[in-house]
């Protein structure tokens, strides 16, 4: 008898917890995310440029290009990524053909996605475009009072102005280039990528050097900010600051936060918000939350449960300082080995659990899977495509493999659904 009173005590606290599930936090009905949240990075069209000469002459492969985005459309994606590159000729910092999105931009919009276009140090091509003349020779985080060695003297022209150094000004004279010819046709520019811990630098320098000074890519950004937001130009594409990278830096010992902190302290920035109202020149912050050093010691997978706090710190970071701008998680993703079955199925489980954890926060404007397809020596993508030894793609871009992550990625855009955690009352009445 007792034992009966017992089981019917547990049954009716059960119940009694169901009743009260919509006060438990882990049971707030969930928060759809706008159809425009779903993002994935491609393949960039300068990589394309002339790869099919027969059917597209000096253009890029408009072949590869819509077998691309129509698989993006079916996964349910809504963004792609891409990178702008110039091209070496022998001069200081290369040249730089503005047609190599035309297609690209005009094919994504006409199949409904948006475009997010990255700004990097790669529009630069060149014997002094390599990342140690951004800096130009100063330590990290300290601002000298007076550098002529660095600081172009006379000052460059009216929009670029005074402060710059050449490769600030040629930088922002092509990134300026860009934008006037493409005003109106992207959706959003990523300005760097992983400034904090720039791969690019780490090898331009023998790893003395692995972050962009924050004051002058605050600096930078500014005058990009300025000289597009000006009434002659009046170009509002929004421009997220690059995706910050999750690792310390091993030149200053900053963490992505203490980055991002130093970012928005840095005189440009501070003082355009300060007549501002309050904005900042940015329109958001990109970061990328890989299985860097939050990483646990197994596998990519077990870091996830390290994503949610670290966001944390990071919005409360930018609250700081910027109450509006969100997270654009602009590149996330983990390889999945096209020959391991059991790779491909962890690969897709990343991706459910990554979702799962980002879902309903309110602070992340979108995310972008890295990457859509694989390339030579790396597997991050959802598909892969054959390629020859050089590393040059089916020329229509068949895929030979769709894999788990792809319809993963798929099912979660259309069946995506909050988990509610039931409390389990144990049994344990012999």
């Amino acid at each position: 008898m007792l034992g009966l009173y017992q089981r019917l005590l547990g049954f009716m606290l059960m119940i009694f917890l169901l009743i009260q599930l919509p006060a438990l936090s882990h049971a707030e009905p969930p928060t759809n995310q706008p159809s425009d949240w779903w993002g994935i990075v491609v393949r960039d069209p300068a990589y394309e440029w002339n790869t099919n000469p027969s059917a597209y002459p000096n253009a890029v492969n408009q072949a590869f290009i819509n077998r691309m985005f129509d698989e993006i459309v079916a996964m349910g994606g809504r963004w792609v990524r891409f990178e702008f590159h110039g091209e070496w000729n022998g001069s200081s910092y290369g040249s730089f053909n503005l047609a190599q999105a035309d297609y690209f931009v005009s094919a994504a919009h006409s199949r409904g996605l948006k475009v997010l276009a990255l700004l990097g140090s790669d529009i630069l091509r060149g014997p002094q475009a390599g990342m140690q003349h951004f800096d130009g020779g100063t330590v990290s985080g300290s601002i000298p009072t007076s550098n002529p060695d660095r600081e172009l003297n006379p000052c460059p022209a009216a929009p670029i102005g005074c402060g710059v150094n050449a490769y600030q000004k040629a930088w922002l004279e092509r990134a300026i280039s860009i934008a006037d010819y493409y005003r109106g046709r992207i959706d959003a520019y990523e300005i760097f990528n992983e400034p904090n811990f720039y791969f690019a630098l780490i090898g331009d320098t023998n790893g003395q050097q692995d972050e962009m000074n924050p004051y002058y890519l605050a600096q930078t950004i500014t005058k990009l900010y300025r000289i597009l937001r000006d009434a002659s130009r009046n170009d509002q594409t929004p421009l997220i600051i690059g995706g910050l990278h999750p690792l310390t830096s091993n030149e200053s010992g900053r963490t992505d936060r203490g980055y991002l902190q130093a970012l928005y302290q840095a005189a440009p920035f501070s003082n355009w918000a300060n007549s501002h109202n309050g904005k900042y020149p940015i329109d958001g912050v990109a970061y990328h939350p890989y299985p860097a050093e939050m990483r646990r010691l197994v596998d990519d997978n077990d870091f996830l449960p390290l994503v949610g706090p670290r966001l944390d710190s990071l919005v409360a970071t930018m609250r700081m300082f910027d109450q509006t701008s969100k997270l654009w998680l602009t590149e996330i993703g983990t390889r999945g080995d096209p020959t391991n079955a059991n790779d491909l199925q962890r690969q897709a489980a990343f991706m459910r659990q990554f979702v799962a954890t980002i879902y309903s926060r309110p602070d992340i404007a979108n995310w972008f899977w890295f990457k859509y397809e694989d390339f030579p020596g790396e597997a991050w993508g959802v598909v892969h495509i054959n390629y020859d030894g050089s590393g040059a793609y089916d020329l229509n871009g068949a895929v030979s493999l769709y894999k788990p992550s792809f319809y993963a990625y798929r099912d979660l855009v259309h069946n995506f659904r909050q988990r509610v955690w039931i409390p389990q009352v144990l049994n344990n009445i012999n």
